[in-house]
């Protein structure tokens, strides 16, 4: 019996050698050290609307018929992992050049410390980038966090420097998850100085919970820096392929920066409602559409942005620009706006090409903003982006008094 087993062993150990199976625990181990980021270059071709209002603030000695601008971005990410503290970092550097001239920045736009004392408690200190909101274009409820470019919203953005600590717990009932992180924002000096004007310790506080497979937060904004706020965000999948959302956000004395009847820029304060509502849907087709509806409580009226483009488009002087820097000059400065945009998977069978289009349309004046593209990603850790953006709109009103008709942009971002 024993010579059978030997000689079946001796039979199948080719067998085996062929197939050999081996478990490599490293293979599974998180790394010490984790490290990326991109390297990426961009030319865009601006035609210029000669008769807008803002051209006209932007180019005083005249407006010309196109400008251009060159773009190099290098963007690095990493961490290290000891025990039960995490150290993260994201430095960003970008050069310009266009008609203005050239300019450079480098700068971390996170670089923060996580300690994990228990399963249950996190501990971060450092520049940090928050993402408050269930928003996909804009963020009412953002209250510490800088603007989002509604035009590319998956940008990276600069953090704030943050002490924070957050809870988890889990539970078998209708409430599946609850997290609570409370945080402290300091402005003093060169320390978070952007965020506010006022020197002051600010408080702000996020309560998560999961709920019968819905998400919702609980947000607050406390301190002398900017106005205090609280809102409230939430998000359901009604379908597999079927999501909505909505973010509600309350200002307590927000200030606006105004002309009056004289020009004379003034500052009104006023309480403010921002909120959004928004839709995620998935074809079969792998086409994915997401609609947003977002309301800027504080933002100007018809009659206020008149005002500001006919003094701009007859005194293009500093209490003019003055106005644009406090707020006419904003990405989304009117009040009513809704974003529509559309993305195509390989269309037409288009291996590697994926395709889609964005819009935000102002709904008090019906201009809007029209953003095509095509992307390309069939080169590995390479990807190739064109876009087309088209302005449409009258004279007064927000996308019709903008700098360009069009613009066209390439990018070319090399992944590592």
């Amino acid at each position: 019996m024993r010579g059978l087993w030997l000689a079946m062993l001796l039979a199948a150990a080719p067998v085996c050698a062929a197939n050999e199976f081996s478990f490599d625990i490293g293979q599974y181990e998180k790394k010490p050290w984790e490290f990326g980021g991109y390297v990426q270059g961009g030319i865009e071709h601006l035609n210029l609307d000669r008769n807008a209002a803002l051209s006209q603030l932007n180019f005083p000695a005249g407006v010309p018929n196109s400008d251009h601008r060159y773009r190099g971005t290098l963007e690095l990410s990493g961490l290290y992992r000891w025990n039960k503290v995490t150290i993260n970092g994201l430095w960003h550097a970008e050069a310009v050049d266009e008609r203005s001239g050239s300019r450079h920045d480098a700068r971390f736009y996170e670089f923060y410390l996580a300690v994990q004392p228990t399963g249950r408690w996190n501990l971060t200190a450092g520049k940090r980038a928050l993402r408050w909101g269930k928003g996909y274009a804009f963020n009412p409820v953002g209250f510490v966090e800088r603007p989002k470019d509604a035009t590319d919203p998956e940008l990276s953005r600069e953090g704030f420097v943050v002490a924070a600590a957050e809870y988890v717990k889990s539970f078998d009932g209708p409430l599946k998850t609850l997290s609570f992180s409370p945080m402290l924002l300091p402005v003093s000096g060169d320390l978070n100085d952007d965020f506010g004007i006022e020197k002051a310790l600010n408080l702000a506080a996020r309560l998560y919970l999961l709920y019968r497979d819905t998400d919702i937060d609980l947000l607050l904004r406390y301190g002398d820096s900017r106005p205090d706020a609280v809102g409230i965000d939430f998000s359901r999948n009604l379908a597999t392929h079927f999501e909505v959302h909505g973010e509600v956000a309350w200002f307590d004395d927000r200030a606006r920066r105004v002309l009056d009847d004289s020009n004379a820029l003034v500052t009104r304060e006023a309480q403010a409602l921002d909120w959004l509502l928004g839709l995620r849907y998935l074809t079969e087709a792998e086409t994915t559409w997401i609609i947003e509806y977002y309301r800027n409580g504080a933002g100007y009226t018809p009659d206020e942005m008149r005002r500001f483009y006919e003094l701009a488009r007859t005194t293009p002087t500093t209490p003019v620009l003055a106005a644009r820097q406090a707020g006419y000059g904003a990405a989304q400065p009117m009040r009513d706006y809704l974003y529509i945009k559309l993305s195509q998977k390989e269309p037409f069978d288009a291996l590697y090409w994926n395709a889609g289009a964005a819009a935000i349309v102002n709904l008090h004046d019906g201009s809007a903003s029209l953003v095509p593209e095509v992307i390309y990603t069939g080169i590995t850790d390479l990807e190739m982006r064109g876009r087309l953006a088209l302005l449409t709109g009258g004279r007064h009103t927000d996308y019709g008094e903008r700098p360009n008709d069009w613009r066209v942009e390439f990018r070319l971002r090399y992944f590592f």
